[in-house]
């Protein structure tokens, strides 16, 4: 049988848009790592090389207006910063005391704004609030860069030369960002070459109140020359740079994806039709072979899936040959046990028809051989022996045992086809209970067993026939002594169930009966193997008493335990007015159910 199909996903993906998917992923999440870490270096070494060029013609400012600093020629010094600022990326140059005042600058542009007068006549430059040239140690060879964003409201400093992932965005816009590196440089004090400069020193010598050469130097505190570069050039790199970067990694990427839909497509396409084909062969359809076109693991599942599916549908077609077969023989089956069962049903009932008509026939002369028997052991066809009387006695209980055992077969036989009638009534249950009980008192006295009789006081009528009744307490009674161990006590229990329902046990201490042994026990002629063999009985006293019951429209059931005793219940409906009207015969059928 085929199981149904699971329901599909609102939303599914199939496997080669996954490896798509996870692929371009990767290539994306590595794409963007390594291009961000090559722009940081790119951008990192541009700006090195923007500070080196600055750097460099800082240096030389400082080495040239070094003496004119000292000489205090600021027409010199203006006509060296003019030169400088000719330089494309340099924005401003300024010259500045040790202790952050302007000696002379100027610059390009808006920077050109950044110089302002004082009221006591000297000029002051705005970056040098930003940048601390205190900063600076005596002996540093090193400039100090510094990052500047000139803003509307003027300069702005910088926590980094670098440039943000956010200003790179912008630099891919096309923005232009007023972004500006500072570089200051400490003018040595001493000359770089190793002989005096005879110029120089002549120029010294026109200062009379000046002392002389190198001493002049060493007095004159140490100045700062303060260049600003632009990024603009910088940033045109880096635009183009950054788009470069873009298109070879979205070309990459391109390529990559193409690469792997193609090997996608040779993965799916064959997994595809194994699952076109697995479908088939689950709904039973003849599935064709499968071309193999690659020599992977693919094709390998592929030669492995025609022949699972070639053997199942061998073994398919073997199952629905066999299946023909077996349908016809157990339909032929079937017609011989429904004739056999015909045949079992008519010896069932020639058998109920011979043992009722046999024990019918026996009770006749039956009763006259007990009789006869009963008239010679009293002696009234003449004086007889002890030993003679002795052995009429026994044959006498022969006789009984046996009519005893043709009376149960003439009853279950009787009830087998459906004979037995039931009447009932109400019934005084205490009073069929006393009776039964003074009938086997000669049976129990000489068993030495002795009955314990516990009844309600509530107890009402019952709804039984007096007779039926009698002989299902009789034969449970008697099984109850038969089993009971000597000098015990047989206890018969009335208990009202419910204000409808009657139960009454009766319960032995004797050897009780196996758990796999508990529902055979009433059936015809069956003995539990804890019986002995010296205990006598044909084993039909509790079949006719379970069918009694349930003719009675009650249950007979039994709880014991092996060597422990026995404990046969049985269930009987109280009398009531609605009961007691309704009151009619009830018959048995010849399949043993109760039929109202």
């Amino acid at each position: 049988m085929v199981e149904p199909a699971q329901p599909s996903l609102p939303f599914s993906i199939t496997l080669g848009a996954k490896l798509t998917l996870s692929t371009a992923s990767i290539l994306v999440a590595t794409g963007l790592l390594l291009g961000w870490l090559f722009i940081q270096q790119q951008v990192r070494s541009a700006a090195e090389n923007l500070v080196q060029s600055g750097t460099l013609l800082a240096q030389h400012l400082a080495g040239m207006g070094r003496f004119s600093i000292v000489a205090g020629d600021t027409h010199r010094l203006d006509q060296l910063i003019q030169e400088i600022l000719v330089v494309r990326p340099v924005a401003y140059v300024a010259i500045v005391s040790s202790g952050g005042e302007l000696q002379v600058g100027s610059g390009k542009d808006e920077w050109q704004q950044q110089f302002f007068a004082q009221p006591a006549g000297k000029q002051q430059f705005s970056v040098t609030k930003l940048v601390q040239p205190r900063g600076l140690a005596a002996a540093m060879n090193e400039p100090l860069v510094t990052g500047i964003w000139l803003a509307g409201t003027g300069p702005v400093l910088r926590s980094t030369i670098e440039f943000t992932p956010g200003e790179l965005l912008s630099l891919m816009g096309g923005s232009d960002l007023p972004i500006f590196y500072d570089l200051l440089v400490q003018m040595p004090r001493h000359p770089r070459a190793t002989v005096w400069d005879p110029a120089l020193h002549l120029t010294l010598e026109e200062q009379s109140d000046m002392p002389e050469g190198p001493a002049v130097l060493q007095s004159v505190a140490p100045a700062l020359v303060q260049i600003g570069l632009s990024t603009s050039d910088l940033q045109h790199v880096l635009r183009r740079l950054l788009w470069q970067t873009m298109l070879i990694r979205l070309s990459t990427l391109a390529g990559v994806l193409g690469i792997i839909a193609l090997l996608a497509r040779r993965i799916t396409i064959p997994l595809q039709g194994l699952t076109a084909a697995a479908t088939k062969l689950a709904e039973g359809k003849p599935v064709p072979t499968l071309a193999i076109r690659t020599n992977d693991e693919i094709g390998t599942l592929i030669q492995v899936f025609n022949t699972m599916a070639a053997t199942l549908q061998s073994r398919e077609h073997e199952l629905r040959e066999l299946t023909h077969t077996l349908e016809d023989r157990v339909e032929a089956r079937t017609m011989e046990l429904a004739a056999a069962n015909v045949k079992l049903q008519e010896l069932d009932r020639r058998k109920s028809i011979f043992v009722s008509t046999a024990s019918h026939e026996l009770r006749t002369p039956l009763t006259s051989m007990k009789v006869d028997l009963a008239n010679l052991r009293d002696g009234i066809d003449g004086a007889v022996t002890d030993d003679q009387r002795r052995s009429l006695v026994r044959v006498e209980a022969n006789l009984s045992r046996l009519r005893t055992l043709i009376d149960d077969l003439l009853d279950l036989s009787q009830i087998e086809m459906g004979r037995t009638t039931v009447r009932l009534e109400a019934v005084a249950l205490g009073n069929v209970i006393s009776k039964t009980v003074e009938e086997l008192r000669p049976f129990s006295s000489e068993r030495r067993v002795s009955f314990a009789i516990s009844l309600p006081s509530d107890l009402p009528l019952v709804r039984a026939d007096p007779d039926k009744l009698r002989q299902i307490l009789l034969n449970l009674l008697h099984n109850a002594v038969k089993f009971a161990p000597v000098d015990t006590i047989v206890d018969l229990t009335v208990t009202r169930i419910s204000a409808d329902e009657i139960r009454v046990s009766v319960c032995d201490v004797g050897p009780g009966i196996a758990p796999e042994d508990a529902d055979k026990i009433f059936q015809p002629f069956y003995r539990a193997p804890t019986i002995g063999k010296r205990t006598k009985g044909a084993g039909l006293g509790l079949s006719i008493a379970k069918l009694l019951v349930e003719l009675h429209q009650g249950h007979l059931w039994v709880e014991t335990k092996l060597n422990q005793g026995s404990c046969f219940s049985f269930t009987l409906h109280a009398v009531t007015p609605l009961r007691l009207a309704s009151a009619e015969p009830i018959a048995s059928s010849s399949s043993h159910q109760i039929t109202r």
